[in-house]
């Protein structure tokens, strides 16, 4: 493998609460991540639209701006560098997203704001571990269609020379 995997992971946390926004940047911080904090959904949409690519996201579900499922919208129309997972947090239980949502715009978490921090530790690193697996992939791939390429063309000039 390339020395790829050793980029720095980007984090976005979009939150209109700053309490949430604080305790989850120190964490991802402490965990190697570049965090980037947003308060609403019109700030996360600005660096979506400018082009900058986050590994993962965790995004309010109800905040002021673009909502959650508007964000995540546009995240998976605007995804042209690969895989990137997306964590949604509510403080409302009433409104959680159907399942059928979550599903739709392939987001691979979900989870109440409460006092169990734990449980979206636990969720981060779930998302940790797929980003880090999904690169591996990806590396793999690309190795594979170098040497496919490499192969192909020594048959092409083995049946030249014949």
């Amino acid at each position: 493998m390339n020395d790829k995997s050793d980029r720095k992971l980007k984090a976005l946390i979009a939150d209109d609460s700053a309490s949430i926004r604080v305790l989850l940047s120190h964490t991802l911080t402490k965990m190697g991540y570049e965090v980037v904090e947003c308060t609403n959904g019109t700030e996360v949409w600005k660096y979506i639209r400018k082009g900058e690519h986050f590994n993962i996201f965790i995004l309010d579900w109800v905040m002021p701006g673009l909502s959650g499922v508007e964000l995540c919208k546009k995240i998976r129309q605007s995804n042209t560098a690969g895989y990137q997972y997306i964590l949604l947090l509510t403080g409302h239980k009433d409104l959680a997203p159907p399942l059928e949502t979550i599903k739709r715009l392939s987001i691979q978490g979900y989870c109440e704001k409460s006092d169990r921090f734990d449980q979206l530790l636990l969720l981060i690193e779930s998302g940790i571990k797929s980003i880090s697996q999904m690169n591996i992939i990806k590396e793999i791939n690309e190795e594979l269609k170098d040497t496919y390429e490499k192969l192909e063309n020594a048959y092409m000039e083995s049946i030249e020379t014949l």
